[in-house]
């Protein structure tokens, strides 16, 4: 296809803690814009004080889309995803308005805009519920070196406590003989499917730091225990998905008595967020023909970000391609 005749799109992305919200609620100030979320956990319905989603008076001024689309026991992957956001697009299109994707989970926006490897459909959840009583058995850390030994490029790739990826490693493996580091490497686009620009926050690391330390003390000021046993009053299983993210993965521990007091809760999630940070900044500094802002000023982002979307939105011979 003719890049000219691609639809346009931004990306807006940065690890947790980065400023994006802010900075998309004030470029849609200037371009007649609507945001497409791409936060996992921004997906899921009652997850809200830990996932820091956008507050309703916002996305009632500006649209946004893919924010409580689904419920906690509902699965959704990357695959969902490029349905969901390729659909979102043409509505914001046949609104006049431009895409403007904002978040922090690298994998979805590359599904999005260069279509996902050919993963055999796997029918069937047998292994599945066999390999979740294996990992609750054995312990996520012991379970990972399994995936290690069969599948070693896909496993660094992750955290070794990420249950939900390395259980769907190993179900890819154990069905096709295969590890899932194959089927992802089979690249099924040769190039773009969306003419777009991306854009990038990489702030200071203490800066960071310190960004973190004040959304954590906030978020479990603002209800975030409350919120995690309410969800679960609903009845929905602590083993879900969405559970396992940070914030609520810790405080499900405060809850079971496995941290004991609500100082440690806050360091054990700044612990944690911290260390997805910087896998996050790690993913996202591979991108190329990115534009990186390393300042946190919003006026001066503003700057930046404005400037590099006028000349993309003007130049039609604009050629992108990352990751």
């Amino acid at each position: 296809m003719d890049n000219n005749k691609k639809q346009k799109i931004v990306i807006l992305g940065g690890p947790t803690c980065s400023g994006k919200t802010g900075s998309s609620l004030r470029l849609a100030q200037i371009y007649p814009l609507e945001v497409v979320n791409y936060d996992s956990l921004c997906f899921y319905k009652y997850f809200d004080i830990g996932s820091a989603k956008p507050e309703k008076s916002n996305t009632l001024t500006v649209k946004h889309h893919l924010i409580d689309i689904k419920f906690p026991d509902e699965s959704y992957n990357a695959f969902d995803f490029s349905n969901y956001a390729s659909s979102a697009i043409l509505n914001i299109i046949n609104n006049g308005n431009l895409p403007l994707f904002a978040g922090g989970t690298g994998l979805y926006t590359r599904a999005l805009i260069y279509g996902l490897s050919p993963i055999p459909a796997i029918s069937g959840d047998e292994i599945r519920k066999k390999l979740s009583e294996s990992i609750k058995e054995e312990g996520v850390k012991k379970f990972y070196e399994k995936l290690i030994e069969v599948d070693p490029e896909y496993a660094i790739k992750i955290s070794s406590n990420d249950k939900s990826r390395i259980i769907r490693a190993m179900e890819v493996f154990y069905h096709t003989g295969k590890p899932l580091s194959y089927f992802i490497n089979l690249n099924p686009f040769k190039e773009p499917a969306y003419d777009f620009i991306n854009i990038i926050f990489i702030p200071n690391r203490e800066i960071l730091r310190k960004r973190i330390e004040e959304r954590t003390k906030n978020i479990i000021y603002h209800g975030l225990i409350e919120e995690t046993e309410k969800i679960l009053n609903m009845g929905y299983s602590s083993d879900l998905k969405p559970f396992n993210s940070i914030g609520y993965k810790e405080t499900l521990m405060y809850l079971n008595g496995a941290i004991p007091s609500k100082n440690e809760l806050y360091s054990e999630i700044v612990k944690a967020t911290m260390q997805y940070a910087k896998r996050q900044t790690t993913w996202f500094r591979k991108s190329v023909n990115a534009i990186f802002i390393e300042t946190i000023n919003e006026d001066e982002r503003l700057s930046i970000i404005k400037k590099n979307i006028d000349i993309f939105l003007d130049d039609e011979t604009r050629r992108l391609s990352i990751y």
